[in-house]
C-alpha cells in the first residue's frame, strides 16, 4: 500500500476509534459528540443561525436540523426567528442546555486531555499544523 493510501486509513481508523471513545464518554451526560458541539458553539455564541451550526458542524442543514430537533425535544436547545430576516432560523441555548454544558464540559475536557496526553507541546503544535494543512487542501 502506498503511504497516502496508508495515512488516509490510519486516518480514518483513529478518527472512528477517537470518536467511538469520546460517544462513550458523552453518554454518561446524555449526549452526543454531535450535540455537544453544538452546545458547545451555542456557548460561545449565543443565538447562532442554523446555517452557521451547519457549517462550524461540517454537516449538510438536513442532518443539523434533525440534531436540532432532538436537540429541542430535550429542551436543550429554543428555535426563534431571526428579527431583522424572518428566513433565518436562529438556534439558542435554553436554561436546561446551559446546565448540560456547564455539567459535561469540566469531565469531557478531562477526557480530552488524557486523550492527547501522550503528545508533547511541540508534538501538539506539528500535529494542528499538520492536520489544519489536510483541513485546508482538502475543501
Amino acid at each position: 500500500m502506498n503511504k497516502q493510501l496508508e495515512t488516509w486509513a490510519l486516518l480514518r481508523r483513529t478518527f472512528a476509534k477517537v470518536q467511538r471513545v469520546a460517544e462513550e464518554d458523552l453518554r454518561k451526560h446524555g449526549t452526543t459528540p454531535s450535540q455537544f458541539n453544538i452546545l458547545w458553539n451555542l456557548s460561545i455564541e449565543e443565538s447562532t443561525p442554523m446555517s452557521e451550526l451547519s457549517k462550524q458542524a461540517a454537516c449538510v442543514n438536513s442532518n443539523i436540523t434533525s440534531i436540532i430537533s432532538r436537540m429541542e425535544e430535550k429542551g436543550l436547545v429554543k428555535r426563534i426567528q431571526d428579527k431583522k430576516d424572518r428566513r433565518v432560523v436562529r438556534v439558542e441555548l435554553t436554561e436546561k442546555g446551559k446546565e448540560l454544558y456547564q455539567k459535561t464540559v469540566p469531565e469531557h475536557y478531562e477526557f480530552l486531555k488524557n486523550a492527547l496526553c501522550c503528545y508533547t507541546e511541540e508534538e501538539l503544535e506539528t500535529f494542528n499544523f499538520l492536520l489544519n494543512k489536510l483541513f485546508d487542501h482538502v475543501g
